[in-house]
């Protein structure tokens, strides 16, 4: 427990390898094959009109049976309460990408907190479901979860996905531009290995992709995360959620239920 902790303390991310076999990758694939057959009011394509196909969409563990297990039982509620040393932890969301053989729609250099009026820091865990076909796998730059908080980016070249809030945080700076003042890190995920991430961690994606990628990113918080109102614009779905404008609130529910996993 202290190493994972400690790795995530230091650097912001750490690579756990082979937390999904091979059945496991194959029924989240079909799984996201089937979510883009009938996908909900969070589905988005974050690539240009015309352009080859970068997809996404969040929240489906409540309806998609192989979503389900890998949010709530199994070896990813276990690494999240090892990573913040506690026996509970609460699922915040998942969210799956896929992307065509062609895309090369980025992901631009973000943190994922500001995304979020909660506090504390959350942990993000990212599985690439296949082997990374070109320079797509994730980019980290390590450390930078000690720095400070910029402004949430729009991924979308669609319908949005922030709210319509102010901005008050200064954007991110230009991490390509300037080599010397990042320590940019790709850690060398294959198919089913795991890449954890501090909330707060800069990290991108995306480049050339040669074949169909697709990926899931698991948000885990730590049991005590309470609701902080943020004077500018997080994820769009907050602005439609009750507990939102609860400051002080614990987000623990139905919509975010606390998982147990030594409980199984």
């Amino acid at each position: 427990m202290a190493a994972l902790k400690t790795r995530l303390a230091e650097d912001g991310y750490a690579l756990v390898p082979g937390v999904l076999d091979a059945a496991a990758c194959d029924a989240l694939t079909a799984a996201i094959a089937a979510c883009r057959a009938a996908p909900g009011e969070t589905f988005r394509t974050l690539s240009p009109e015309g352009a080859p196909l970068v997809q996404s969409e969040l929240f489906r563990w409540t309806d998609t049976p192989a979503i389900r297990a890998l949010t709530h039982t199994g070896a990813l509620p276990a690494l999240a309460a090892e990573a913040f040393g506690t026996p509970e932890v609460i699922l915040m969301e998942d969210q799956w990408f896929w992307s065509e053989a062609g895309a090369s729609t980025p992901s631009p250099w973000h943190q994922d907190h500001p995304y979020h009026p909660l506090d504390p820091w959350f942990l993000t865990i990212w599985i690439p479901l296949d082997d990374p076909p070109g320079p797509v796998g994730l980019r980290v730059a390590a450390g930078s979860h000690g720095r400070r908080m910029y402004g949430p980016v729009e991924f979308s070249a669609g319908a949005a996905t922030l709210g319509d809030s102010g901005q008050a945080l200064e954007p991110v700076p230009d991490i390509g531009g300037d080599p010397q003042g990042w320590r940019v890190i790709t850690p060398p995920a294959a198919r089913g290995d795991a890449v954890l991430m501090d909330s707060r961690t800069l990290h991108a994606a995306g480049g050339p992709c040669h074949g169909t990628f697709r990926r899931i990113s698991i948000r885990y918080a730590h049991p005590d995360t309470t609701v902080t109102p943020r004077p500018w614009p997080v994820a769009q779905f907050w602005d439609h959620h009750p507990v939102a404008t609860r400051a002080g609130a614990s987000i623990a529910g139905p919509a975010f239920p606390k998982l147990c996993p030594a409980a199984g």
